[in-house]
């Protein structure tokens, strides 16, 4: 959805709901980050599960807002001279993302099943492993219910799906903002002077990154690391000409 508003600015949100559905995800995962390799080789129909790169979910909200002060401008339109350059040509932008985050595949440290396969699961009791009943904060040291899982026997392959359906990592909650002025100068204006303030992650928002994945170890289901940056603040100038 796009507004375009007539006193200078713009309005752009767009809104994506889809679901990936995959039997493998990468052929190089050794390149990648978040890559479920198959257990099975000859039984991709096993494999079939949401992708890793899954994305339910996502909101963007973009917008360009000129603020209504100074020459052409419905206040202080009649300023002039040093005055009205200072007053004019102040605007905002800034882009609002939302996502939810991405399915975790779970992995078992020891591969017992003594095949050469492309990794190892562990065995799931039919459990739903879904904690996602409070804060981020608190489910830190336990990201999701890993009593559900258990080791497989020897020469058995785990029967965990390859991405749980229900757990993910945190998702996207960030808002980055900028405060602009243009200022003309020069024969007939043609020439422009910018300066921006450019916040990213205004809120300075924390997102968490994966949990441990790996069955059998002492991080499994615990977070210790984090995805995005703190608040940026960054200034800059820009000459047009």
């Amino acid at each position: 959805i796009e507004k375009r508003f007539g006193a200078g600015g713009s309005l752009l949100v767009s809104y994506t709901n889809s679901k990936l559905i995959s039997d493998v995800d990468s052929a190089s995962a050794w390149l990648e980050v978040g890559s479920a390799l198959p257990q099975n080789y000859y039984d991709l129909k096993g494999e079939r599960s949401l992708s890793v790169f899954d994305v339910p979910q996502r909101l963007v909200t973009s917008y360009v807002l000129d603020l209504p002060f100074g020459q052409g401008k419905k206040f202080l339109s009649g300023t002039k001279g040093a005055a009205g350059k200072l007053v004019s040509g102040w605007g905002l932008d800034g882009v609002l993302t939302m996502q939810r985050g991405f399915p975790l595949f779970i992995t078992a440290s020891q591969n017992l099943a003594n095949a050469f396969a492309g990794t190892s699961r562990p065995n799931v009791n039919g459990q739903d492993p879904n904690m996602d009943s409070g804060s981020a904060v608190s489910r830190l040291n336990k990201w999701f219910n890993t009593s559900v899982f258990s080791q497989p026997a020897a020469f058995t392959f785990g029967n965990a799906p390859r991405t749980l359906p229900n757990v993910r990592s945190q998702g996207i909650d960030n808002l980055d903002f900028a405060l602009f002025k243009d200022t003309r100068f020069g024969p007939e204006d043609k020439l422009k002077l910018q300066f921006r303030a450019e916040v990213f992650n205004i809120a300075n928002r924390v997102q968490f990154g994966y949990p441990g994945t790996s069955f059998g170890t002492a991080q499994f289901g615990i977070v210790s690391t984090q995805s995005n940056q703190p608040r940026l603040i960054q200034l800059a100038l820009r000459f047009a000409f």
